[in-house]
């Protein structure tokens, strides 16, 4: 969320642009003109949107230009006899959901962080948890995107283009609405339990097709596993108070203010780690816990803290396999981690550019926080997930951090070389195409 800080910055403070200029359009007419300017001009061009993600896929060159679309952030259109709503791609998350939450609908799914630009999400495969359900693009039933060229198409769901749209790493064009399907307002009842590692495995069939929402997260240094269930449910709401200890109390005083604190020491000294790792995990994970809440709520983790992150998406039968590499990792090579592992379940779908493409999901995602803007060494950490991910052809976050090369996403996108080919058709003078994306593709920059 964008609080007091340059539209030229990440929220993490980890990548920042160098541009000529920033452009506030308010209306598909001015984007059409700032394309054309851009490819008269052979300036680069870029869209930012919440500025979410953990590395420059929103920078265009230095003397390009930075797009925010924040002016063109209406809701269009809510039809609901079908639960789908129509807004312009400038929308804010937050914003959608508190007007849906006034039409009687709800997002079917969600990450933690629910404070993301929309159509940035859709276009680096955001994702929440849940086995029954695919990455956010797969609740959209139709893209208007302004191309490379400066021309107006309309995407559908069932078009067969869609496939290569629907992650589209901003570089298929500049999206200006979205229509999204959604579902009538709900409740989930989350039952956050500790499990023993051998339990979850045990029983990981039964929870995985038993919930609609399921997750579960290590602490580093310690035995401690927590499950994380959701399910839709008519009970009542669990009271103001207990809203307030979870989110305010235990979510953001302990858990960011007063962690932060605590690992403030520790950027001096990383063998803390450990102890206050056990420390805030006696504190924060119970050994059973119901609540129930409105769905937004239910999904959304307070979270203040300044971090880089790490994620991958690999195939789900190799889930225990992947996160005992982890474990193993960690303590072998004496590093030190100090937030939770967390592990996530995405269903499969058929856009070229997914990490979920052709195959059910598992995501397992880490950080390392930044105390005070202080920077703890963690790049060696980084890259010995990357080698461990990349034996099971591994697939990062679009919108994180990771080292690996053109010849390894070859080799895990089937269609990768397809895609670029798209691409180039598309974008003939590459004017959507930045560093990022030269790194992406082994090209020199």
């Amino acid at each position: 969320m964008r609080i007091l800080r340059s539209i030229k910055t990440n929220w993490a403070r980890t990548c920042s642009c160098k541009v000529s200029q920033v452009r506030y359009p308010k209306s598909e007419e001015e984007i059409i003109s700032l394309v054309k300017e851009a490819n008269e001009q052979g300036k680069k061009l870029k869209v930012v949107g919440g500025g979410d993600s953990y590395n420059d896929i929103f920078c265009p060159d230095e003397d390009g230009i930075l797009l925010s679309l924040k002016s063109m952030d209406k809701v269009l259109e809510v039809d609901k006899a079908h639960n789908q709503v129509t807004f312009e791609a400038g929308i804010m998350m937050p914003d959608l959901i508190k007007y849906l939450k006034n039409m009687g609908l709800s997002l079917s799914n969600l990450g933690t962080n629910i404070f993301d630009n929309l159509a940035g999400a859709c276009s680096t495969g955001y994702h929440g948890s849940g086995i029954n359900y695919s990455i956010f693009s797969s609740f959209v039933t139709a893209f208007e995107i302004i191309t490379p060229t400066g021309e107006k198409k309309r995407i559908k769901n069932t078009d067969e283009a869609f496939a290569i749209y629907a992650v589209g790493l901003g570089v298929l064009g500049i999206i200006t609405k979205i229509t999204l399907q959604c579902e009538p307002y709900f409740k989930l009842e989350v039952i956050e339990k500790k499990m023993p590692f051998d339990e979850i495995e045990a029983q990981f069939d039964q929870l995985l097709a038993g919930n609609d929402h399921f997750k579960f997260i290590w602490i580093p240094h310690t035995k401690d596993f927590m499950v994380w269930l959701g399910n839709r449910t008519d009970k009542p709401r669990s009271g103001v108070y207990k809203k307030f200890m979870t989110y305010f109390t235990t979510g953001l005083l302990i858990n960011n203010l007063f962690h932060e604190f605590l690992l403030f020491f520790a950027s001096f000294k990383r063998s803390l780690v450990p102890k206050i790792n056990r420390f805030m995990s006696r504190i924060l994970l119970p050994e059973y816990n119901e609540s129930v809440y409105d769905a937004h709520w239910a999904f959304f983790l307070p979270h203040l803290l300044k971090q880089d992150v790490v994620e991958y998406a690999f195939d789900i039968k190799d889930t225990f396999n992947v996160f005992r590499e982890v474990i193993a990792m960690i303590e072998e090579k004496g590093i030190y981690v100090d937030t939770p592992v967390e592990v996530r379940f995405v269903k499969n779908d058929n856009y070229w550019m997914s990490p979920s493409y052709g195959m059910n999901t598992c995501w397992i995602g880490t950080k390392i926080h930044f105390p005070y803007y202080r920077h703890p060494e963690y790049q060696r950490y980084f890259t010995e997930i990357d080698n461990i991910l990349l034996k099971y052809q591994g697939r990062p976050h679009w919108g994180k951090q990771f080292r690996i090369t053109t010849e390894d996403f070859k080799r895990a996108y089937p269609q990768w070389d397809a895609f670029w080919s798209y691409v180039d058709q598309e974008d003939p003078n590459k004017i959507l195409q930045n560093g990022f994306i030269k790194r992406l593709r082994g090209m020199e920059e």
